[in-house]
């Protein structure tokens, strides 16, 4: 076998990255600029856990994970804590609640 056909099979750093999973993050949360009493804050840790995206032979797919998320509108801020994060809010679906909280008026 040619060097380059080894290439071709070796993994590469997007075989670690499920875009289905920024497409669940994206319809669960949109991006806001700025720090308050609802926001949530996604550190590295956090986005690490939601992601399933630990560094592997190959790199780092949390940065592919960070890429998609910006052409998304999710920017990396700086925290309280003087912390880089996404700032997030859950999105509000009224849709997706029990359907005995719908009647209620």
């Amino acid at each position: 076998m040619s060097k380059k056909n080894d290439e071709d099979k070796a993994p590469k750093l997007m075989d670690f990255v499920a875009t289905q999973k920024v497409d669940a993050f994206c319809r669960q949360y949109q991006p806001v600029s700025k720090q308050d009493y609802n926001t949530e804050v996604y550190n590295e840790i956090r986005l690490r856990n939601f992601f399933k995206a630990d560094v592997c032979p190959c790199g780092d797919p949390l940065t592919i994970y960070l890429s998609l998320l910006e052409k998304e509108g999710f920017e990396m801020s700086v925290s309280l804590q003087d912390e880089p994060v996404l700032l997030v809010k859950e999105r509000y679906d009224p849709s997706s609640w029990h359907p005995s909280y719908r009647d209620c008026d």
